[in-house]
Formats: structure tokens, C-alpha cells, sequence
């Protein structure tokens, strides 16, 4: 059409300006590019900063937080179906805290990884098992608080400590099962003599697997849990009423420790379908924010003792406490009460704890108020 209006020269010469115009497009593209990956190498910078803190914040709290429920819901308290979910939830929370170290140290060889493709499948397995054992977990005490409500006569018959372990004991092998394509996927990459570990390897066919399990993740991981914990939820508070449900001490605990996990988990999945799917420059925006989200992520494993203490009842009695008769009425069902042969053995390292939480929230809220009031 355009040749039938133009005479040849001039489409010749239209071509050549096309030819040039689109060069000059790719040079700004480039140049467009270029600028968005060095602002977020800066961006990536600050929030790998950022992320340590949480890193260790999580190691510090989490740790001992969770090894004391264990130790608690364990050993010491009388073993009923609610110490069997949080024993396991304590359990998942405790390797996630610990499989944080991994992350300090990758964050210290400037994301080099020494240990070997072996190490770095390993890791990343049981990092993947702890986060669906969990989020499954907190699904069994949904179903298991709405079987309690909705259904009490088939609740009294049937709810036992035996199907409470046998339903953990089945989340940690779905855990499992859906974890290992992402061990299968995970090798070590060498590129200038340093040795990296990644996701899958970088061809075509390892990509659009990992996009598959990716999917997978998001939907096992995150999707289902939140449809079905919400949908339990909001059943349970149909029913009682929200007053009767709001002031029920076991129910804020659940609901506490249920929103905290989404809340965390949240970006985490978000972003790491932006940065399979999403378009080049959203996905290296992605990038460079997914450290911060990830120390998000683990960071809810330290958040769940701490709850259980400052939801349980009001803060000023619980710091009046030892930590150990706290958990003992979190946990229990039928006013189980510890021995009096255990009390002494655990005040001693339950305080120290306390004090702990204690003295780490009163720093973060002075150190608030004091850029509260510089800004003012």
C-alpha cells in the first residue's frame, strides 16, 4: 500500500530510518536495563542489610523459643492433642530458625557456596519440608478447632492423641513428598572459579520445570492452606458469635500465630512468581527485593513463642510469670498441670527468656519513640 503511494526511493529511505529509529530503541532499552539492574543492585544491597537482621534476630529468638516449647510441650506437660500440634509446629519452627545460619553464611561468601552439591540439595530439602510441614500443621489445628465447634459429638468421640499424631506424622510426609522435586532441582553452578548454589540449572527445559514445582508450592504451600484456615475460621465465628470468639484465650493464640504465618509467608510466594513469570523488569525488582522477603519468612519461626506468651493474657502478668506456666496454659486443655518437681529446674532458664523478650521489645520500642520524636 505505502509502495503504491511512495515512490521507491522513499521507501528505501523510510526503511533506513526504521532500521535506524530501532537500533536507537535498543540502545535505550539497554540503557533502560542497565540502570533498573545497577539501582537494584543498590536496592539488593540495602535489603540484603536489612535481612541479616532479621537472620539473626531469628537465630536469637527463635532458637531458644522454640527448643523451650519443645522441651515444655515434650517432656514436661501431660500429652494431649493440643501439645502434639504445637510440639510439631515447634519442632518445624525450631529447624527453620536453625537453617538460617545458612543464609548468614551464603550472605558472608558474597553468595558463594563451598560445601558442594550435596550440601546444597540437602539444605534446601529440609528447608522446603519445615515450610509445608508447617503451614500443614497450622491446616490440623483449623480443621481440628473446627471439628471442636462445629461438630462437638463427633469431636468428643473421635478426637484422640492418636489421630493427632497419625495426622502429623501424615503432613510430614506430604511435607516431604512435595519437597523433593525441589531437592532434585537444586545443583551448584561455577562461573569465574566460584561456585554458586542454584535453583535449577540455566537451560530451557530445567526452567520451565521449576516454574511447574513453583506453581506447586505456591498452590500446596499457600493458596489451599489460607482457603481452607480461613473457611475454618470464619465457620468457627459464625457460630460462636465474634464475641464469644474474640474473647476466647485459644482462639486468639490461633488466630495470632495463623495470621503471623501469612503475613510473613505472603511475599515470600508473591515474589517468587514475579520473578518466573513477571516480565524482565519487575523480576529483577523482584530480585532484588526477594532477600528481605525470604528473612520475612523465617522470621514467622521465632514470632510463635513469643506469641504464645504476649496472647496467652495481659502483657504486664505474663512478664510476672515464668515462661514455662505460660506455655502450661496455652497448651492446655483440661487444666493440665505440670509436677511440682519440674518447677524449680525451669524457672530459672524461663525467666532469663522472658527477660530476653522482654528487654528486646522494650529497645524496639524506645528506639521508635526516639524517631518519633526527632521527626516531630
Amino acid at each position: 500500500m505505502f509502495e503504491m503511494l511512495l515512490t521507491h526511493d522513499e521507501v528505501t529511505q523510510l526503511k533506513k530510518w526504521y532500521k535506524v529509529l530501532y537500533k536507537v530503541y535498543k540502545v535505550l532499552e539497554k540503557i533502560r536495563e542497565e540502570n533498573i539492574y545497577w539501582n537494584n543492585c543498590e536496592l539488593n544491597h540495602h535489603n540484603v542489610m536489612i535481612s541479616l537482621v532479621f537472620f539473626y534476630l531469628t537465630l536469637i529468638l527463635g532458637v531458644p523459643g522454640n527448643a523451650f516449647v519443645v522441651y515444655v510441650a515434650g517432656l514436661k506437660m501431660k500429652r494431649t492433642v493440643n501439645t502434639v500440634w504445637f510440639l510439631n509446629l515447634a519442632i518445624a519452627d525450631l529447624f527453620c530458625c536453625l537453617l538460617t545460619l545458612y543464609y548468614v553464611i551464603e550472605s558472608k561468601f558474597d553468595d558463594y557456596w563451598p560445601y558442594g552439591s550435596t550440601t546444597c540439595k540437602i539444605f534446601h530439602f529440609v528447608m522446603l519440608i519445615t515450610m509445608f510441614a508447617s503451614v500443614f500443621i497450622l491446616n490440623l489445628i483449623s480443621l481440628d478447632r473446627f471439628t471442636q465447634v462445629i461438630t462437638p459429638v463427633w469431636a468428643q468421640n473421635h478426637r484422640s492423641l492418636f489421630i493427632a499424631r497419625l495426622s502429623c506424622a501424615g503432613a510430614w510426609i506430604l511435607a516431604l513428598i512435595l519437597s523433593l522435586p525441589f531437592m532434585m532441582s537444586r545443583t551448584i553452578y561455577t562461573k569465574n572459579n566460584k561456585t554458586y548454589c542454584v535453583h535449577y540449572q540455566f537451560d530451557v527445559e530445567h526452567l520451565k520445570m521449576y516454574r511447574r514445582i513453583s506453581v506447586i508450592r505456591f498452590v500446596f504451600g499457600f493458596l489451599i492452606p489460607l482457603i481452607c484456615i480461613t473457611t475454618c475460621y470464619g465457620f468457627i465465628a459464625r457460630k460462636l458469635g465474634r464475641s464469644h470468639f474474640h474473647s476466647g484465650r485459644a482462639f486468639r493464640i490461633m488466630l495470632a500465630v495463623i495470621v503471623a504465618f501469612f503475613l510473613c509467608w505472603l511475599p515470600y510466594h508473591i515474589l517468587l512468581l514475579i520473578i518466573m513469570y513477571g516480565e524482565k523488569s519487575s523480576s529483577l525488582v523482584a530480585v532484588a527485593v526477594n532477600p528481605l522477603s525470604v528473612s520475612l519468612a523465617y522470621f514467622n519461626s521465632c514470632l510463635n513463642p513469643v506469641l504464645y506468651v504476649f496472647m496467652g493474657q495481659d502483657f504486664k502478668s505474663n512478664v510476672k510469670l515464668s515462661l514455662r506456666r505460660v506455655f502450661e496454659r496455652v497448651f492446655s486443655e483440661e487444666g493440665t498441670q505440670m509436677t511440682h518437681t519440674t518447677q524449680y529446674e525451669l524457672i530459672q532458664f524461663s525467666d532469663r527468656i522472658v527477660k530476653l523478650f522482654h528487654y528486646f521489645f522494650s529497645k524496639v520500642i524506645k528506639s521508635n519513640s526516639a524517631k518519633v520524636n526527632n521527626e516531630k
